[in-house]
């Protein structure tokens, strides 16, 4: 069979009726189909093009009827060709007879054709039911709209941001924009969805133009509340029916990046449109991939404290103990970069550089820690620096000061998360054997009982005596850069 000519094609589009705007989106169908599978409707065991009850010869394996092997030649015509400019150019492609043309002119005369844009983030005013505002990084804004048709591809293009905290027994929902051809209203739902899960059925309506403008979406089933922190790439498989009777036929998919924290972030994390300090999608792939599964703060905290202490890629500076990353205000810009394996502002940080990035790591989750300082000038007892895995007593023997991630009024009788050294946990950590403990919600205490503050120095005047919470002068929490 040599398939249809021109001529025949031509009339075919006539008695059927088929419109300039239909035809141009056949055409543009036919050039955008990635493969002959995509066509054929094997990729997803559905199909673009459906049968035609009226027109087609018979009802054929899922009810489609154009066929990878007719779908091969069809693509094999439009590389020779350079692309399809008509219909006219589908002529005598072996297999492709009236059956199969008409299924096409019918699949494409009423049908739910594109997928515009997906919104999550758009209620700015009350939070009611979307997700949180948020950034790519500082210099970067996030994608808006979160997805876009020939623009998102991969689930990192298109991100959202939602805190268990906030929207625990709320209804979320979604926005999506939509085309359709001849249509004035279809059926809509996306299946799959992980930790989102499923997009609702709803009944769109589409102006004469074919556009639905924005529409909002119900997600009733969403699984993250139960999971804690979290990063998910999730994928929605979107399908369309004009009646709630026909079979659900498919659009597209589209993937996701969803990061779920405790709660809205903290300071200095802000929910300000347009800040540069709204959360950031490059701090997110850190801190919920550290934490993933927290479901208390102090657990991602500690979770958060321990990966840093162990990342392997800093080194405490035992020559001066100089800040690099973080003293008026703190480069997390800087030190995502070298967390990723880049170079950042070099492997050196102190006290004050874990500090910062503990802290503003766990207040990205929901958690509310604050850089503070002990001081001045006190004995230690031994400890391993992080970058070092040896026990040592550094600068002669003493701090001037040291500054970690603090909870509550930062006083002794709040706990601490130290990302910088490890104590010895064990009941005499003055002398050796000694058991390094990482600082995880440990209470700083007083010089009477076995805490953080004893573990670190020793007893008496010039060590415990001397290290002193200071929070009403160093209790902070830096700008972000």
């Amino acid at each position: 069979m040599s398939g249809l000519s021109a001529s025949t094609i031509t009339s075919s589009l006539a008695s059927h009726g088929t419109d300039a705007a239909t035809q141009a989106l056949i055409v543009q169908f036919l050039n955008n189909v990635g493969s002959a599978a995509a066509l054929a409707g094997t990729e997803h065991q559905a199909g673009p093009v459906f049968d035609d009850p009226t027109s087609g010869s018979g009802v054929q394996s899922r009810g489609y009827d154009i066929g990878l092997t007719v779908a091969q030649r069809i693509v094999t015509q439009r590389a020779n060709l350079g692309g399809f400019s008509s219909l006219a150019q589908l002529a005598h492609i072996k297999g492709f007879g009236a059956d199969k043309f008409n299924d096409l002119i019918y699949s494409f005369t009423r049908v739910v054709h594109e997928l515009t844009a997906i919104e999550f983030n758009w209620n700015n005013a009350t939070r009611s039911n979307d997700s949180m505002n948020l950034r790519r990084s500082f210099a970067a804004a996030a994608p808006s709209p979160s997805w876009l048709k020939g623009v998102s591809v991969n689930a990192a293009d298109s991100i959202a941001l939602y805190g268990i905290a906030d929207t625990s027994g709320r209804p979320l929902a979604i926005r999506a924009a939509l085309r359709a051809n001849g249509l004035s209203a279809a059926f809509v739902r996306a299946t799959g969805g992980g930790a989102l899960g499923p997009v609702a059925e709803q009944l769109v309506s589409f102006d004469a133009a074919g556009a639905s403008g924005w529409q909002t979406f119900a997600l009733p089933a969403p699984t993250f509340h139960a999971g804690g922190v979290g990063r998910h790439d999730i994928e929605w498989r979107w399908q369309w029916r004009a009646r709630s009777t026909d079979a659900w036929r498919d659009l597209r998919a589209t993937r996701h990046r969803i990061y779920v924290t405790l709660a809205a972030p903290t300071l200095p994390w802000v929910q300000v449109a347009g800040s540069t300090a709204l959360p950031w999608a490059d701090a997110l792939d850190i801190a919920c991939v550290w934490a993933a599964g927290a479901t208390t703060g102090d657990a991602a905290a500690a979770l958060v404290t321990q990966r840093y202490n162990g990342c392997g890629v800093v080194a405490y500076d035992t020559v001066s103990g100089a800040t690099f990353y973080g003293w008026g205000s703190y480069n997390l810009t800087q030190m995502l970069n070298r967390l990723n394996g880049g170079p950042g502002l070099g492997a050196k940080v102190n006290c004050t550089d874990s500090a910062n990035t503990v802290s503003t790591l766990a207040n990205l989750l929901g958690c509310d820690l604050w850089q503070s300082r002990m001081q001045s000038g006190f004995a230690l007892n031994p400890m391993i620096a992080i970058g070092f895995n040896t026990w040592a007593v550094p600068f002669n023997g003493s701090f001037s000061y040291h500054e970690v991630a603090w909870k509550g009024g930062c006083t002794q009788f709040d706990n601490v998360f130290d990302g910088c050294l490890k104590v010895d946990g064990d009941a005499d950590p003055t002398s050796a054997p000694h058991t390094p403990l990482l600082a995880t919600n440990l209470l700083f205490g007083d010089c009477a009982t076995l805490n953080y503050r004893l573990r670190l120095c020793p007893p008496g005047p010039s060590g415990c005596g001397n290290c002193v919470p200071a929070p009403a002068t160093t209790r902070q929490r830096r700008a972000l850069l």
